[in-house]
This record gives structure tokens, sequence and C-alpha cells, in this order.
């Protein structure tokens, strides 16, 4: 006889949305279980931005103390609420990397038929081919 999921067990398979960035090949992902995420204007995303998860990762020592965050591919999931559709907006560096794509939508428990693009917000230094104001931070949440 099968037991039931526990709590945890079923937590464990809601999908989540979030925000990640991708340092030295390897995907760094906050995210949490899209049920548990209030709904803002019919999507449910993140409350926690790029510059604030950055500096967490500097005070964790995750990531180097003096690299802007911008000068990272990055991106974030949303989950909009009409059509329960997630969609993964990223910067090309990561989007042109389909076993990269994979690692972070496995990371998030992410679904087929996620929607993955490319967004304005998510360019890093080497996609803008400079380096990266501090402009972009304030752009990171004009959506």
């Amino acid at each position: 006889m099968r037991k039931k999921p526990t709590a945890d067990a079923k937590k464990a398979n809601v999908p989540r949305v979030g925000l990640f960035f991708v340092v030295d090949g390897k995907p760094i992902v906050d995210g949490l279980p899209w049920t548990e995420v209030p709904s803002l204007a019919g999507f449910r995303t993140s409350a926690l931005g790029h510059p604030e998860f950055w500096a967490r990762l500097q005070q964790g020592g995750v990531v180097p103390q003096g690299m802007p965050y911008e000068d990272c591919p990055r991106g974030r999931v949303n989950r909009f609420d009409a059509t329960g559709r997630f969609t993964l907006l990223a910067d090309r560096c990561i989007i042109k990397s389909q076993p990269m794509v994979r690692k972070i939508m496995a990371a998030l428990g992410l679904p087929r038929g996620t929607r993955v693009a490319t967004d304005s917000h998510y360019k890093c230094a080497e996609c803008m081919g400079k380096v990266p104001t501090r402009k972009q931070e304030a752009e990171d949440w004009d959506f």
C-alpha cells in the first residue's frame, strides 16, 4: 500500500517562481513555490530583486565581492494566473544554452511547456558589449 505524500513532498513537487544568476557556468537559483507567492496584477513572481539576491550571495561568499550583479547573466521565472503558464525570462547568454536552461528549469521544478524568452532587463556585460551602468539596477524592476 502506498503512503500518502507528506506536505513537504507535495511542496517539493510544486513549481517555483524566482530568480537566478549564472556564475562561472553554474546556476544560482532562488525560488518559492508559486502557491506561496501572492498574485500581483495576475502574475506571481519573487518579491526579491536581483540586487538584493546578489548582495545576499556576496555576504555568503557565494559570488565575488567586487563584482557588480549586472556583469552576470541572470533571469526570472513568473507564472501567469490566467493561463497557469510559467515563463522563464533570461539573458540571451543563458537562453542560447539548452543545457543551462534545463538546469535552471530543473532547479525550479518547472513543467514542460514553460515559455522561455529573452527580456531587455536581463543583459549581462557581455551581451551589452560594454560594462553596464547602475541604470540597469533600476531597469530590473521596471516591468
